[in-house]
This record gives C-alpha cells, sequence and structure tokens, in this order.
C-alpha cells in the first residue's frame, strides 16, 4: 500500500494492472472514502484519463441504488442500520457489478431513487466490452466485497473537512443543523463503524491523499 495525490498516476497504475490481468473479465477497481472525501470527483477524472487513453471504461456510482430514508434513517441503532442498510446491496451487486464485470457489457433497465426526495425514476444501464469498471461509493470495503475487487483506491480525507466540503455544496439541500444532525448521526457514525470494523485503509491498494487541510 502507498499514498499518491496525482490521478494520471493512479491510471497508470491501473493501467499496469489492467495488463498483468489475467482474466475475461472486466478490470473492476472501488474507489471508497467517507462521505464528502470527493470520490465521486476523482472518479470521473480517472475515467477521463482511461478514456484518453482509448479505453472503455463503466463509472459506477452507487448512490442511487439506496434505500428510502425510512429504511436507511431509522433511529434504532442509526450507524449499524446505516451500515447494512444504505443501499440495496444484493440488488446492485447482482444485477448490475457482478454482471457487468463478467460480461463487460450490460444492458439493464432499472428504478433508482432520488435521495434527496425518495422519488424513483428509471434508468438505464449500457455498457459495451468494457475493459475497466470504477465502482464508486461509501463502505465498499466491508469484508464480504472485497474479493470482488481487483484493485482498491481509499480516497483519505478527515471527517472534519468531509463535513466542511458537505456543508458547501448540501446535495441534500437541507438546513445547516439537520445536515450536521444527519451526518453525525448517520452518515458518519457509520462510516466510523466502517473504520472500526473493517479497517478499510488497511484493504486498500493505495491511499488518494485529498484533504487539503492537512
Amino acid at each position: 500500500m502507498h499514498s499518491i495525490n496525482d490521478v494520471p498516476q493512479l491510471a497508470d497504475q491501473l493501467i499496469a494492472g489492467y495488463k498483468l490481468h489475467n482474466s475475461p473479465s472486466a478490470y473492476t477497481t472501488a474507489i471508497s472514502g467517507i462521505d464528502a472525501s470527493g470520490k465521486g470527483y476523482i472518479t470521473r477524472r480517472l475515467q477521463e484519463e482511461l478514456e484518453k487513453k482509448r479505453y472503455r471504461v463503466a463509472n459506477i456510482n452507487i448512490d442511487p441504488w439506496q434505500n428510502p430514508i425510512p429504511v436507511r434513517l431509522k433511529k434504532e441503532n442509526p450507524a449499524e442500520n446505516f451500515y447494512c442498510n444504505v443501499f440495496r446491496w444484493n440488488d446492485v451487486f447482482e444485477q448490475l457489478l457482478m454482471p457487468l464485470k463478467k460480461n463487460r457489457s450490460i444492458c439493464l433497465r432499472t428504478k433508482l431513487i432520488r435521495t434527496d426526495a425518495d422519488e424513483y425514476y428509471c434508468h438505464t444501464y449500457q455498457y459495451e466490452n468494457i475493459d475497466f469498471l470504477l465502482i464508486d461509493a461509501i463502505l465498499l470495503f466491508q469484508e464480504r466485497f472485497i474479493s470482488f475487487y481487483d484493485y482498491c483506491v481509499w480516497v483519505e480525507c478527515s471527517f472534519e473537512t468531509g463535513l466542511q466540503r458537505a456543508l458547501s455544496r448540501n446535495v441534500e439541500k437541507l438546513d445547516n443543523a439537520r445536515l450536521i444532525h444527519d451526518y453525525e448521526v448517520f452518515y458518519y457514525a457509520a462510516q466510523r463503524l466502517h473504520i472500526e470494523k473493517d479497517d478499510p485503509r488497511s484493504k486498500a491498494d493505495c491511499i488518494f491523499e485529498n484533504d487539503n487541510h492537512r
């Protein structure tokens, strides 16, 4: 495990792994970290770097596979519940990620959720003959999932920095007091549990340093 903070360098590392990848499946990289660590931005830039070099990439953010608010934000045992039930884990792996990795192609029409309003919408995933599968989400480095990935990137960011970024972007469209409450009681509580229980940094092939305040 080593640390970097350069996306082109990370892309080169993935390409090196891909070239040694002795499998017909797509080379699968998990990009994880706490909420507002910068996972999505780094994953999009990584996709751009790979596509510049003529590789075919599926960039999958699994946020739209979340359960509805009454399921994922229960007041009873909020951290453990969020950890276990924030996503429809079985559905996203069985319907999308596993067949896409195996076959390198997919056409899947499904219902996803707008997490700020719990509104469902139809979406079609369509990819053909991909080289790289990038998966971007929190809590990906649970023991039950880790063998699925060929390469793991942990985006390092403090909870203090992440919260400031979350307040600035406010994708949840909540007032600051409510947003801070939800992060501390649900999101970051579950992610602290993940760090304690799964030690995700130890499972990473590299640490991407993304905390400007350190």
